[in-house]
């Protein structure tokens, strides 16, 4: 009887960084065999592509990747999530409903901009990180009424 592969699979989490502020794109790379983790990372990437890696945890250290190797296999996995990110977003079911009754494809917003005025960040909350979205939150509001709302709908 052949051996059957074990079945590997990679789950992607976006995130910020502190240490390195805004403008870096953070992700936190896990993959697992059997829902074992066999092995995680974290790498993020500036607007310009550069990718580095956190190579310390405790201490917030971070290294620029020039392995040519390394670089690839780094952007397939921003390339990954953010294609599974699109797909999820195109399939997202009109009954996939936020609290305000409006699908979450609705929420699509900039909540932070009027019009054509602009509202001065340091007149607005923080921003914290909408888990929903996979952005920070104000980035994203209902288009169909004024909700700011990213929270799923009690089933």
């Amino acid at each position: 009887m052949p051996a059957t592969e074990p079945k590997i699979t990679a789950v992607y989490k976006s995130g910020t960084s502190e240490a390195l502020g805004a403008g870096w794109d953070v992700m936190h790379v896990i993959y697992k065999e059997n829902e074992q983790i066999i092995n995680s990372f974290l790498i993020a990437r500036d607007a310009g592509g550069n990718i580095i890696r956190k190579t310390d945890l405790v201490l917030e250290r971070w290294e620029v990747v020039s392995d040519v190797e390394d670089l690839r296999g780094f952007r397939q996995c921003f390339e990954e999530r953010d294609r599974l990110a699109a797909e999820k977003a195109a399939n997202m079911e009109q009954t996939d409903t936020c609290k305000c009754g409006h699908p979450f494809a609705s929420h699509a917003r900039n909540i932070r901009e009027t019009g054509a005025m602009r509202t001065d960040d340091a007149l607005l909350p923080p921003k914290q990180y909408d888990i929903t979205t996979d952005r920070p939150a104000g980035e994203s509001g209902c288009t169909e009424c004024d909700c700011r709302q990213w929270q799923r709908a009690a089933h």
